[in-house]
């Protein structure tokens, strides 16, 4: 059977009078005849509606600094904004243990929702992080200090409107970013947070109690490569998160699965007890992660799954936009 798809701009059907036959008449050229039987059914299809690959926005690699170090990223841009028009900006945090490339996802949706958006390799975040810097130095607090100095690069770069910054951060981006927006200074309108690690010390504390570190546990640390140094845990030993986050005044929305064997979601229940302006949004079935590419060590274990960005995305733009509003 034959399938028929006529753009109607660019053709004009008529049946016989008995419908036996279809004949096509172009703008341009001859006739096409079709016998009926050789028809499964016509379509009209508006001309718009050809398909096609071409993404809405472009991705280019930006650098930012940190002292001496330089923070590999990628910016997200939407396509056909006017000349000299400055954007609202997301700011991306990655996961432990990954690189900005797990955040593509919602880099994308926030570009194609026409806002740019920009996910960084955090410094000795990882073996493949693209950025400077070494694994034994890096912890939860240099890690705010590059998202620190990310905001102030991304401030000042070309087509981003500085009042208008929100960060979105999963897992221990969750964390430093939350950290990071209790600084007022820095202006941020929104907080976006995915499953936050605010679990990292009681995690320290469990493993101090059997004698051991963060670092020996196997999937998060040690000599697995994909673990904790002692200056890391040295950094959180002891910290009280609820203490320290809690006072930023705008809007916060925290997504988090319901089945996360990493984070549990009680820790993201007493967190948003603690904002003045914070909605908890619970994604009913999901593990230590949305996708497959922001799955957190044993993120897909235990019944957890990564195809939850149809529900998260569409919430997570429209929390970007009420932070956005201008009453905020």
């Amino acid at each position: 059977m034959k399938k028929i798809v006529l753009t109607l701009a660019a053709s004009l059907i008529a049946l016989s009078a008995v419908a036996q036959k279809v004949v096509v008449y172009p703008k341009t050229g001859e006739a096409i005849t079709y016998n009926m039987e050789e028809i499964d059914h016509i379509e009209f299809l508006p001309a718009s509606s050809e398909p096609s690959d071409e993404k809405s926005f472009t991705v280019q690699e930006f650098f930012c600094t940190n002292g001496e170090n330089r923070i590999y990223g990628k910016f997200y841009r939407p396509k056909g904004v006017e000349t000299g028009a400055k954007l609202p900006t997301v700011i991306l945090s990655h996961s432990a243990n990954l690189t900005a490339d797990a955040m593509n996802a919602y880099a994308s949706a926030i570009a194609e929702d026409g806002m740019n958006a920009y996910a960084f390799d955090f410094c000795g975040a990882c073996e493949e992080s693209r950025s400077d810097g070494n694994t034994e130095e890096m912890t939860v607090f240099t890690e705010v200090a590059d998202l620190k100095a990310v905001i102030a690069c991304i401030k000042a770069a070309d087509g981003v409107d500085a009042d208008k910054i929100c960060l979105l951060g999963s897992s221990m981006g969750g964390l430093v970013s939350a950290l990071t927006a209790e600084d007022e200074t820095l202006g941020i309108k929104g907080l976006i947070l995915f499953y936050p690690a605010f679990n990292i010390p009681d995690l320290i504390a469990m493993l101090d109690s059997f004698g051991g570190s963060l670092g020996n546990l196997g999937g998060l640390g040690g000599s697995t490569g994909m673990g904790y140094s002692e200056a890391f845990c040295n950094a959180m030993r002891g910290y009280d998160v609820y203490a320290n986050i809690g006072t930023f005044p705008r809007r916060v929305a925290i997504f988090h699965g319901s089945e996360d064997i990493i984070v549990k979601i009680s820790y993201s229940e007493k967190a948003v007890e603690k904002y003045p302006d914070a909605t908890l949004f619970t994604i009913q079935g999901a593990n230590h992660g949305f996708n497959s590419d922001n799955l957190g060590s044993f993120g897909s274990m235990m019944g957890g799954s990564a195809d939850y960005d149809s529900q998260v995305i569409p919430e997570m733009l429209n929390q970007l936009h009420i932070a956005l509003t201008p009453t905020r």
